[in-house]
């Protein structure tokens, strides 16, 4: 079964355990899984996902460095 992208999501850790290369997160409860034995990621999908999290990262970043402090910082 192809998992589409809009069930992925990469998360920087899982637990409370980091990862360097993050947590690939597959929503399963939208997807008929009866009789599933294999699923199948597209790793272009994982990697335009990781890129949107880069962007929204680096403008989030922007914004503190704008109008405020990072929540860490304070």
């Amino acid at each position: 079964m192809q998992i589409p992208s809009r069930f992925l999501r990469v998360n920087p850790s899982y637990r409370g355990v980091e990862s360097q290369e993050g947590w690939l997160e597959i929503d399963v409860k939208a997807v008929d899984t009866e009789g599933v034995s294999k699923l199948y990621v597209n790793l272009d999908d994982v990697a335009r996902i990781r890129a949107k999290r880069g962007e929204a990262s680096k403008l989030l970043d922007a914004w503190d460095a704008a109008f405020g402090h990072k929540e860490d910082e304070q």
